[in-house]
């Protein structure tokens, strides 16, 4: 199966400890399709200052949506109820629906029911990450023609998966939108 983004550039972008691999197994309780499955165990999942994989918290933490938010939080969905915990980015609860391999986004005191669809899947998920290293790494401390570089950034990801960019109040425009207000 081949993949937008390959094991060796995830490797390069964010090197041995910034990458995540997830064993593939079969078990009857395994419930990532195929496809999600085969890309979390061959390429990986980043982590950084940007996206910490939930593999980088407590050994002891759930990795089910259910169990992650406490009964102050609010009400998690019912079509929530099965999906899992990849990771933060951009003060935000990444999950994944096992079933489809969509990618949702919580955010932080945003109430539950709120949720977004921040991807397609995990493959753009991780590629938008890759992007976003790239462009940061090649960033000066010039803000002149960031505009520019950010749109640019923002056309690439859009090229692969137009879901970043749907909501105007999503992960990626607010993330996007304080690289050219300088917070990043």
């Amino acid at each position: 199966m081949s993949f937008a983004v390959t094991p060796a550039e995830l490797l390069s972008t964010f090197g041995l400890t910034g990458v995540v691999h997830f064993p593939r197994y079969e078990s009857p309780d395994n419930r990532l399709d195929t496809r999600t499955a085969d890309f979390l165990s061959q390429v990986g999942l980043p982590h950084d200052e940007t996206f910490n994989s939930k593999a980088s918290v407590g050994q002891e933490e759930s990795i089910l949506l259910t169990e992650w938010f406490a009964p102050d939080d609010g009400i998690l969905p019912e079509e929530c109820h099965p999906w899992l915990v990849l990771g933060y980015f951009a003060a935000s609860v990444i999950s994944l629906d096992p079933h489809t391999g969509r990618v949702y986004a919580f955010g932080e005191g945003e109430p539950l029911n709120t949720y977004t669809q921040l991807h397609r899947d995990v493959e753009s998920l991780v590629h938008a990450l890759n992007l976003f290293k790239e462009f940061r790494e090649h960033q000066s401390d010039d803000q002149a023609g960031i505009d520019e570089r950010v749109e640019d950034l923002r056309a690439r990801i859009h090229a692969f998966d137009a879901i970043p960019f749907e909501d105007d109040q999503s992960q990626w425009n607010l993330l996007l939108d304080e690289v050219i207000e300088g917070v990043w």
